[in-house]
């Protein structure tokens, strides 16, 4: 869910911390939960709100892949715990998180190309519901958001292809 949005996921990992239905602490390490709460949705908001804008949406989203991966690899590594063996989690994090937001950015249609109905903000609003819903469900049930990031893609790689076929020639030629 990380490839999705980076920072929504962090942030409600820290909100169910601070309303105590997890423990994220680290030994020694001591954060005001609240603080960095208001921090990351702060980040959250503002990422959701650039990616709705139709001139920097593309840029904006290739800009955003190391800091996905980023986040993916810090979930990652918090939900192993912070230790000496979390290394591989990290990477596997980063991976995950990275691939997911390359193919975000290669299976999106760009703005340009509004004319099959679907705009680019409505694509984003769909893409802020599957991170949000996805990530309260990757708290408790970790592996079914992988399910949510599968259709997301599926819906991007089926309005690139409808689009395709609108624009590439006959229907009659098939797709």
């Amino acid at each position: 869910m990380a490839g999705v949005r980076a920072f929504l996921l962090p942030a409600l990992s820290v909100l169910f911390a601070a309303l105590g239905v997890f423990d994220l602490s680290a030994p020694g390490v001591a954060v005001n939960e609240w603080a960095l709460f208001g921090g990351l949705a702060g980040l959250s908001i503002l990422e959701i709100v650039l990616d709705k804008i139709r001139a920097i949406e593309r840029v904006f989203n290739w800009i955003m892949v190391p800091i996905r991966a980023a986040s993916g690899a810090l979930l990652f590594g918090l939900a192993s715990g912070v230790a000496a063996d979390a290394v591989p989690w990290l990477v596997a994090g980063g991976i995950v998180a990275g691939v997911v937001a390359v193919l975000k950015v290669l299976l999106r249609p760009p703005a340009r190309d509004a004319s099959s109905g679907v705009s680019t903000s409505f694509l984003s609003l769909i893409e802020d519901a599957v991170a949000l819903v996805g990530g309260i469900l990757a708290l408790f049930v970790p592996l079914l958001p992988v399910l949510l990031v599968a259709f997301l893609l599926f819906f991007y790689a089926r309005i690139r292809k409808r689009r395709g076929r609108k624009f590439g020639g006959l229907r009659i030629l098939g797709d």
